[in-house]
């Protein structure tokens, strides 16, 4: 019988071969963002951590380290191939599994994984001492025991088929970086961003991407369908040459499976994101970590990381969206697809949400959806007001532009226009 392991990977041995120093794949630059020293690290010693994946129960010690050999093997062979042909032109159903199985353990198997819940109890710990609240009298506010996020560790890696299963309807691509540039790894390497300035960082969220880099000159995406959509029709959009000729090239991979290259500026991204995401390891082919450096200097937060999750101040409303266009702005969601309006004007006294945009076209679309909608309502990036299960309604003459937001639910618009404050009676006059 072959002893246990005791070396434990959170970053697997076959994603790390291919940012090796050199062709024998035995070397890889680590880079550490509390002290910001860099050194060439044998790869059987970097991402990985004595006894991780082991945890202390009453019945004595279990190594659960075996549970990740089958997912590993499996993405292994999947990864080696696509960095080998450069394409994903041959991928079939049980290899595009293979790769949505290695995101999603990539996503659960990490530092980060099991220090998130744990401050997050801390924080919640917190706000509730501020309402005179003790959480030591409360035993499921206990902060959680490093055998409990152990056990929950296993718990959602057998459970990954809920993080599958949302990934499964975006697109898989290649984005590749120009010659000069390269992609690093980190001890947390799967990036969940959005293209869209209103969306978030949920799986099933319109315009989310997905990032894991493969190799220096090579990374694997998965782009929601509703991006995917936009590239596939732009002969009917009006756009300059320069952004046309720049989807052209992303559409022409996205059907090819062949590597997108993509700009200066979304390689920054994309690292800089990996050093904000990454708990406290960089990793690379070569040493050539200083734009780590300047980030952490103007961040030192990053230097080490313990969740991704942020808690607002209790009262607080959300957080301002940094991307969101200056004024008013619109933001409505529907089942498969999302937009902005922006909005020129709003009437107080109308039905429910009643505004002005001078975007007709794209207001026709959003009417014509059937489906139920759900619209936010931001101020210069602040969210003013929120609805559900709505729809949209054009009203006076068409190139008005002025709409409504009412409830799709006759009953709720019903109880909706009694409980308004100030509501149009029938012969249009204000009422209250």
């Amino acid at each position: 019988m072959s002893k246990a392991s005791k070396n434990h990977h959170y970053v697997p041995r076959a994603q790390l071969r291919h940012f090796s120093i050199d062709k024998q794949e035995k070397r890889v630059w680590v880079f550490d963002k509390e002290n910001g020293r860099a050194w060439p690290s044998a790869i059987a010693g970097a991402g990985s951590e004595n006894n991780f994946n082991t945890v202390e129960l009453d019945t004595g010690r279990w190594n659960f380290e075996d549970l990740f050999n089958d997912v590993d093997a499996r993405s292994a062979a999947v990864v080696r191939q696509v960095v080998d042909s450069r394409s994903l032109g041959w991928v079939q159903p049980e290899d595009h599994l293979a790769l949505l199985d290695l995101f999603a353990t990539q996503m659960l198997r990490t530092h980060l994984a099991r220090t998130s819940p744990r401050s997050l109890a801390e924080k919640m710990r917190e706000l509730v001492r501020l309402v005179g609240y003790d959480p030591d009298h409360d035993p499921d506010m206990a902060i959680p025991t490093e055998a409990t996020l152990r056990i929950d560790a296993v718990r959602r890696f057998l459970e990954r088929g809920e993080l599958v299963a949302p990934m499964a309807r975006l697109r898989p691509a290649l984005f590749a970086p120009r010659q000069s540039e390269r992609f690093v790894l980190s001890d947390h390497p799967v990036i969940v961003s959005n293209a869209y300035c209103y969306g978030d960082a949920a799986l099933q969220s319109h315009g989310v991407i997905v990032f894991l880099p493969l190799a220096p000159d090579l990374a694997a995406v998965l782009i929601c369908p509703t991006i995917i959509a936009r590239h596939e029709s732009i002969e009917r959009a009006n756009l300059p040459q320069d952004r046309r000729a720049r989807m052209e090239r992303y559409r022409a991979g996205f059907r090819a499976g062949e590597p997108i290259t993509i700009e200066s500026s979304e390689v920054e991204n994309w690292n800089r994101l990996q050093v904000a995401y990454s708990r406290r390891y960089l990793y690379g082919s070569i040493d050539d970590f200083d734009f780590a450096r300047v980030i952490l200097a103007e961040n030192p937060s990053l230097r080490r990381v313990e969740t991704h999750v942020s808690m607002g101040e209790m009262g607080a409303g959300p957080p301002r969206r940094q991307g969101m266009p200056p004024g008013l702005q619109l933001v409505v969601q529907g089942q498969h697809d999302s937009c902005v309006l922006a909005i020129e004007e709003v009437d107080e006294f109308g039905e429910a949400l009643t505004v002005r945009t001078d975007s007709l076209a794209l207001l026709q679309q959003v009417a014509a959806d059937s489906g139920e909608l759900r619209v936010e309502l931001y101020d210069d990036g602040s969210l003013r007001r929120g609805m559900a299960a709505v729809r949209v309604e054009p009203i006076q003459k068409p190139e008005s532009g002025w709409f409504r937001v009412v409830h799709r639910d006759e009953g709720l618009r019903e109880l909706a226009r009694k409980t308004d404050p100030i509501r149009p009676t029938s012969d249009g006059n204000r009422d209250r």
